[in-house]
């Protein structure tokens, strides 16, 4: 469509990545447009974020948008993948083992909420993403126990998304909602309070 792609990761490391969504949306595991348009999203989330992460979890990897695309973006942050299918984890742990990044990203056969409750996790990360995981409320209330104080929540959002209510976040120690409304959308959220732990 005459834009430019971002060019944040080589076109050796897009051609493996892209390889690697065609297998998986060969199983379903990811929309059917084209793979390219996939990256570029997800190299969008990389342009919503301030500064560059160290410590990032993504919930609900599925076929490793977009965590497998933002971990080449930035090689020197380690993940955690957290997926609570059987078949997908294996798949992921899979294909970070086959393109050598197996020692900084961590596949997680789990489900989102139960790693938020353990102290190894627990207020540790500076970035959890999130895209096509669940509800946003879902999403913001097992995503904040993650992010540590300053650690920024960013999430694929709908064309029509509104921003999220800011007394919802703030019970939960998140600052308001940056939705940034250009295409793609984004909510982005950062921890500014410590999450209350659950009752």
């Amino acid at each position: 469509m005459g834009r430019d792609r971002p060019k944040l990761i080589s076109a050796d490391v897009r051609s493996r990545l892209a390889e690697i969504f065609g297998h998986a949306q060969k199983r379903g595991w990811i929309g059917r447009q084209a793979i390219d348009a996939h990256i570029d999203h997800s190299l969008a989330f990389a342009a919503a974020v301030v500064g560059t992460p160290t410590v990032a979890v993504d919930l609900g990897s599925g076929g490793g948008l977009p965590a497998l695309v933002l971990a080449a973006a930035w090689p020197r942050s380690r993940w955690t993948l957290v997926e609570s299918s059987l078949r997908r984890a294996a798949f992921l742990e899979q294909h970070c083992a086959g393109i050598g990044w197996s020692d900084r990203i961590v596949v997680r056969h789990d489900t989102a909420l139960n790693l938020g409750i353990q102290v190894e996790h627990r207020g540790k990360a500076d970035l959890v993403t999130s895209r096509s995981f669940g509800s946003s409320s879902l999403v913001v209330e097992v995503a904040a126990p993650l992010l540590r104080l300053g650690g920024q929540l960013v999430v694929s959002a709908a064309p029509d998304a509104a921003p999220w209510p800011p007394e919802f976040l703030a019970a939960l120690g998140l600052g308001p909602d940056r939705l940034i409304r250009t295409a793609p959308r984004f909510h982005c959220a950062k921890q500014v309070a410590p999450c209350p732990l659950p009752v």
